[in-house]
């Protein structure tokens, strides 16, 4: 079993589709598939949060 700590850069890239999001998707697949950990700091969680907050707005932020 693998473990990984994900940071929000990391996220971030996932969640953009930037450089490095297929290897965060291969993570979040094994850990989904129980063949890993992933672990995230609450504060990394938030920055994520403020982020798409800032980019989306409150309006479309609450959808998800």
């Amino acid at each position: 079993m693998s473990n990984y700590v994900l940071d929000a850069c990391a996220l971030l890239a996932l969640l953009r589709n930037e450089p490095g999001a297929d290897i965060v998707a291969d993570a979040l697949n094994a850990a989904v598939n129980g063949d890993a950990e992933i672990i995230m700091n609450k504060v990394n969680l938030l920055e994520v949060y403020y982020d798409l907050y800032r980019a989306l707005g409150k309006d479309k932020q609450t959808r998800y």
